[in-house]
């Protein structure tokens, strides 16, 4: 089987190198989980960019993402990404953060602080409710001119 590089684009548009084609043999690469992928012919393990950056976490606690970066290939813009999605997290003892969309308030993972993630879904909630509320039974029927009953005549089930 001929070897071929095949990248595919993750959820956000960011490029994940998911390997989809063995290294070592062509064979095709199982998902095993956590950013793991093993080959189904030789049983040849390889790793996402995920799995790459994890590994390299659970190895070297406090590792800071250019260190990250270097050591594993895995892109800063990457790292950033996985940041956002909650993927990773930054260290409990690092004075490094990102901060909250809404407020400002500092965060060391995903886009909003616990306290504005809650409101946010809490409005969102309420928005579907409202629009439920309006949208009761039969709404989109629609009444004949003449107003006269909807009826299908005997002859017409022949």
């Amino acid at each position: 089987m001929e070897k071929k590089d095949i990248t595919i684009v993750g959820k956000l548009g960011e490029d994940y190198n998911r390997p989809y084609v063995c290294k070592e043999c062509g064979g095709i690469m199982i998902f095993k989980g956590v950013g793991e992928y093993e080959c189904e012919e030789c049983r040849y393990l390889a790793y996402d960019d995920y799995g790459k950056a994890r590994n390299y976490i659970e190895k070297n606690p406090g590792a800071t993402s250019g260190e990250i970066s270097e050591k594993t290939g895995v892109s800063q813009k990457a790292i950033r990404q996985m940041l956002r999605e909650s993927r990773l997290e930054i260290a409990s003892d690092s004075k490094t953060f990102m901060k909250c969309g809404i407020c400002g308030a500092n965060i060391r993972h995903g886009t909003l602080c616990e306290k504005c993630a809650v409101s946010y879904h809490r409005n969102v909630e309420e928005q579907e409710r409202a629009k439920r509320a309006l949208a009761g039974y039969g709404m989109d029927f629609k009444k004949r001119d003449d107003g006269a009953m909807h009826f299908i005549k005997a002859e017409q089930n022949k």
